[in-house]
């Protein structure tokens, strides 16, 4: 059935854009849809964290070591900088055809990093493959906001952020064993089989009533809003690597970035249809969760990137044992994203698991402070359990937090625009706290070790990149340098407990509202539980006749099958 367009609203009265509830989807659409956004979600997230483990690997392949970072750099910055355009993209035009694009240029993307000949080509390659993931991993959210309604998407909340914490561990796994067996290049082409499934699957489950908004595209926002973004994450990227901190160039680089900023903001003011819409963030609730996601997201960098590092050097893990020593964090974020889930669903209060998230994990940064050398995996467990509930706490709920607080209108762009600035938090956090650690690494070094000696490991950037480097050193010399490892990381990981205070101090903010029990389709909250009916409506609704808002459909507007 091909997308209608709906007549326009009268003046000051605010337009549908979700089908009636008798157009809900069934239940055994909902299981495909389930099925299908895990699924694309588990290729965004596996793929993140996969590819460290082949990149010694590729450099040895391709050449042009001195591009490795961007291997890496160029998926966070093309996914980061789409994410809120996808948003505002699936709210204007359908979520399928939006998400199977994004599939479907990750799947490219993919292709084109398996068969380059060179590093330059793996970089372009990548840029492409960040693009689609970009997608995948905030509209699967978005999509999830659509058919549940905040009451009850707590409940599915956990099973999405397990399939992340999954994917997090057992990338790195798996990665290094096609590494040693078929090859790095099979790291990419097994996405192929995998998004034409996701592709399917979708096919099936993501045909969603939608009725089309014809809006405007504000193209010079979108433009402003991608060139904005890429300046300010070129920040951290370029930062004490390619260029110094103090230097003009990147003074110049964030000066650029802060009038596109400012260009940005008087766009969006004036456009009829804007791509980020400047009301999200006069709501309060709304602009305190994308402060938090941002101060997580950095705070926890301190934990996942350089935890493992003080495992291998400081311990002597192997990199598949170091992975294994970081599993009851990810169980533990599974565990409590499912749980504080359900009980969220149960009472409809929320606000609790933003608050106390934070300080859980505030105690769990404190602990893992503490850790030294002679550390064990069963003393570091507990610590990780607390961050893990912690952090499970929060996050999921998170995003409940501001699908309720917005209109339906903008809940594509809202959610979007949420993981844009968690995204934006992970990446300064990498940068920001790596040349922190370089410089407490730097110091501690000098003061352990004589300059000749230090001379032998590379200073700290090569302990950092080689921590085979440490492990093959002479005893005297490497008792120190772990020395100065374990000092370094654990200081970094002290340092970023104020911000998770702050984050706390944000949760404050956030005004808790009652959730809805009406999803965006404007059904109930949650498919029948008919056992006769496996193919039962999600829900026959009184409101036939009312868009999610609780106004009236537009006579002779009709929803499509987005």
């Amino acid at each position: 059935m091909d997308e209608l367009p709906v007549p326009e609203p009268a003046a000051g009265g605010p337009g549908p854009v979700a089908a009636p509830a008798a157009a809900a989807i069934t239940r055994r659409q909902l299981t495909w849809l389930i099925a299908g956004l895990m699924l694309g979600l588990f290729l965004s997230a596996t793929e993140s964290s996969v590819i460290a483990t082949a990149l010694p690997t590729m450099a040895g392949d391709l050449g042009g070591a001195s591009k490795l970072s961007w291997v890496v750099s160029a998926y966070l910055l093309t996914s980061t900088v789409v994410t809120p355009l996808y948003g505002k993209l699936s709210d204007l035009f359908g979520r399928r055809i939006v998400y199977q694009t994004s599939i479907s240029l990750f799947i490219v993307g993919s292709v084109l990093c398996g068969v380059s000949q060179t590093m330059t080509q793996l970089v372009a390659a990548r840029a492409v493959q960040g693009m689609g993931g970009g997608g995948l991993m905030s509209l699967a959210f978005v999509i999830l906001g659509d058919v549940l309604s905040p009451r009850e998407r707590g409940r599915y909340m956990g099973l999405f952020t397990g399939v992340f914490a999954f994917s997090s561990v057992t990338g790195p796994l798996w990665g290094g064993l096609l590494v040693d067996t078929a090859g790095w290049r099979w790291i990419f082409l097994l996405m192929l089989p995998l998004g034409s499934i996701a592709l399917a699957v979708t096919s099936v489950g993501l045909r969603l009533p939608f009725i089309v908004r014809k809006r405007p595209i504000d193209w010079v926002g979108a433009g402003l809003l991608v060139a904005t973004a890429t300046c300010l994450l070129m920040v951290p990227i370029w930062g004490g690597e390619t260029l110094a901190w103090t230097s003009p160039a990147l003074f110049g680089v964030v000066a650029l970035g802060l009038v596109l900023g400012v260009g940005l903001v008087l766009q969006e003011r004036r456009a009829a249809e804007p791509i980020l819409p400047l009301r999200l963030f006069s709501e309060r609730t709304v602009s305190a969760i994308f402060g938090m996601g941002f101060g997580l997201m950095f705070s926890l960098i301190s934990v996942t990137t350089f935890l493992p590092l003080f495992l291998q050097v400081a311990t002597g893990a192997s990199a598949t044992r170091s992975g294994l020593m970081m599993v009851p964090q990810s169980f533990s974020i599974s565990a409590t994203a499912t749980l504080s889930g359900f009980l969220v669903s149960r009472t409809g209060r929320y606000k609790w698991t933003l608050i106390a998230g934070p300080l859980i994990a505030s105690v769990g940064l404190l602990l893992l402070s503490t850790i030294d050398t002679t550390t064990s995996a069963w003393d570091l467990a507990p610590y990780l359990v607390i961050m893990g509930f912690g952090t499970g706490l929060a996050f999921p709920n998170m995003t409940v937090g501001v699908q309720n607080a917005v209109e339906i209108t903008d809940l594509g762009v809202a959610t979007s625009t949420s993981n844009f600035f968690r995204n934006m938090g992970a990446a300064f956090g990498a940068a920001f706290l790596g040349a922190l650690l370089n410089a407490k690494l730097s110091d501690a070094l000098i003061a352990r070790v004589p300059a000749d000696r230090l001379d032998q490991v590379g200073g700290a950037e090569g302990l950092i990149r080689s921590p085979k480097v440490v492990a093959e050193l002479p005893e005297d010399l490497h008792a120190a340098v772990v020395g100065a490892v374990a000092e370094s990381v654990t200081g970094v990981i002290r340092w970023v407990v104020p911000l998770m205070l702050v984050v706390f101090v944000l949760a404050l903010l956030v005004e808790e509202k009652p959730l809805r029990t009406t999803s965006a389709l404007g059904g109930p909250a949650k498919p029948a539980q008919d056992p006769q009916a496996g193919d039962a409506p999600v829900s026959a609704s009184d409101a036939a006749d009312l868009d999610p808002s609780g106004s009236a459909v537009p006579p002779g507007a009709r929803p499509s099958f987005d």
